[in-house]
């Protein structure tokens, strides 16, 4: 009899905590209703990446939350982009990722999110892009610190990560390399320079 009632306890502790556990978590679906999306925002909350998930939750330049969704970009003329945060006509932000990257680990999914959450400001400038840069490459390495073998997959978007990470991590944690790739990139030739 003890033995069944440690059980009961123990069965009723873990349905607690999950039911508290699961109170805590924030609703994404303002922002979208791709699973692959609302996982990789779950990632950046476990991350505790508060900045990055209130602006997309409507802490922004617009005061609403941002949609984020999966597009073939090469259709709208952004073919060589990884990600893209666009004004729709009625003045909301909406983030759109390659469809390339629907099946890339949603850490790396994340990462474009946290890039293109900077460009809420949209100031349109060459120091914007560089925070941006920052944000994906300091979120991909917060990401790898805890789970190391993410390094390891081979899709486009982490080959592309791997590499960013190495120059920020080779310059001393500053970036200089990166904001000399962005300052060399015909994609961002118009940038204002502050």
């Amino acid at each position: 009899m003890k033995f069944m009632s440690k059980i009961v306890v123990l069965l009723c502790t873990l349905v607690l905590l999950s039911v508290s556990n699961a109170s805590f978590a924030a609703d994404f679906s303002a922002n979208t209703k791709q699973p692959v999306l609302t996982a990789a925002l779950n990632r950046l909350e476990a991350m505790n990446n508060r900045k990055v998930i209130d602006v997309i939750q409507g802490k922004n330049s617009t005061n609403k939350p941002i949609k984020i969704m999966f597009r073939n970009l090469a259709v709208l003329g952004y073919g060589t982009c990884e990600a893209i945060t666009a004004k729709t006509a009625d003045g909301r932000l909406v983030i759109l990722i390659s469809s390339d990257y629907k099946t890339a680990p949603v850490e790396a999914v994340a990462c474009l999110i946290a890039h293109e959450s900077v460009h809420h400001e949209n100031t349109k400038t060459y120091e914007e892009e560089v925070r941006a840069w920052n944000c994906e490459v300091t979120t991909w390495l917060a990401f790898t610190d805890v789970n190391p073998s993410l390094k390891q997959n081979s899709s486009k978007l982490v080959k592309r990560l791997n590499y960013l990470s190495k120059l920020y991590t080779r310059d001393g944690h500053q970036m200089t390399s990166i904001a000399n790739l962005i300052a060399s990139n015909p994609a961002y030739s118009t940038l204002k320079k502050s």
